[in-house]
């Protein structure tokens, strides 16, 4: 019998088996492909979830990004309800005058008594504002302006008093009160007579405004005193708060404050604000007593009063000291109460004091008395 012969035909069993072992193949790859899809339906819903999770935070980051633009907006819209200006003065070195349009005199704002305080209190916020919208055209139509003006009173009034540009101290409160009724924001404020309770008064609301979120602009006037000189600097490198501030210029700047007011925006107020600083030349008032004559030393002030005038316009002539009819003659000496000579007063001009203290020979505490 041949191998044909002995390997024959699949029996029908045979065949069965093999339908059997491919059916199985088949059912292993449908459950594996079954298995395969359930695996990627997970992968799907994690990333469907992850999907939905971002959009609803990418919505949520949207709407909190608007809700924030509306706040920005809404504290910016309140910072601006409740912005201002701010202007410190120190009175005691800013005296205030007013310049004609022809520019040949002064007429000080101070001896014209309360309607001169009006009036420089309404000339000093004209000028602020019209420097304030030179220098920031967004300025806000609804811009509070708070002016403060610091001064020792009895001093200033004392000063204006013996250099004759008023006759009595009460014009000078007289300028103050209506300085101070012309507007509500406008303070003129008797700082005291303490050596520094001007600049310490200038200084802390310097400080204050610059700082404060509200205030857009700082305008200092206090040109002639070197004494701010540290105050400013302190400021030089901070771009954002020294943008806010504006010197004012009225007498010229003091070395100090002249070597870094370069650093700062300068406006000058020439109808507000004198230009030169205020000389009290009157010396001290003292009792005279008489004494037999004698030769007195030659002094500068002398040779002040002997140095040709260059000036159309002097100080009020003082009045000469009352002297006992009994002795009064010339060449009689001049003592004070306390027994100790003193030289007669002079008559002098305030060019002839400026053209002697510009030669140096002596301190200003000697002319100046």
């Amino acid at each position: 019998m041949s191998n044909a012969d002995s390997e024959g035909p699949l029996s029908l069993e045979e065949r069965w088996q093999m339908c059997k072992v491919q059916d199985d193949h088949k059912a292993s790859l449908i459950e594996d492909l079954f298995s395969h899809i359930a695996e990627l339906s997970d992968k799907f819903s994690e990333v469907k979830m992850e999907l939905k999770e971002k959009k609803m935070l990418v919505r949520s980051l949207f709407d909190t990004d608007d809700k924030s633009k509306d706040q920005i907006e809404k504290l910016q819209n309140e910072k601006d309800k409740h912005c201002f200006a701010m202007v410190l003065v120190d009175g005691d070195c800013m005296p205030f005058s007013d310049d004609l349009a022809n520019n040949q005199f002064l007429v000080d704002l101070i001896e014209q008594g309360l309607e001169g305080g009006k009036k420089a209190a309404s000339l000093l916020r004209l000028a602020v504002f019209d420097e304030l919208k030179a220098v920031d055209p967004c300025l806000p139509h609804h811009l509070q302006l708070a002016v403060r003006v610091y001064a020792n009173l009895k001093g200033l009034a004392k000063t204006y008093t013996e250099m004759g540009i008023i006759p009595d101290p009460g014009v000078l409160y007289d300028f103050v009160r209506g300085f101070n009724m012309w507007n509500a924001m406008c303070d003129f404020v008797d700082a005291g007579n303490g050596k520094e309770c001007t600049d310490e008064k200038l200084k802390a609301n310097f400080e204050s405004s610059v700082s404060d979120v509200h205030c857009r602009h700082v305008l200092f006037g206090g040109s002639a005193d070197s004494g701010y000189a540290r105050l400013l600097g302190s400021y030089l490198d901070n771009d954002e708060i020294r943008k806010k501030i504006i010197l004012l210029e009225g007498p010229p700047f003091a070395q100090e404050l002249a070597e870094i007011k370069d650093q700062f925006r300068v406006a000058s107020f020439n109808r507000v604000f004198r230009r030169q600083k205020l000389f009290n030349n009157i010396k001290r008032k003292v009792s005279y007593n008489i004494t037999p004559p004698s030769t007195p030393s030659p002094n500068y002030a002398s040779a002040a009063a002997r140095a040709p005038s260059v000036l159309t316009r002097d100080l009020p002539v003082r009045q000469q000291p009352t002297v006992d009819s009994r002795t009064s003659s010339l060449g009689q000496v001049l003592r004070n109460k306390a027994g100790q000579r003193i030289d007669p007063p002079l008559d002098f001009t305030h060019q002839e004091f400026i053209l002697m203290k510009n030669r140096k020979l002596c301190n200003s505490l000697h002319l100046l008395g």
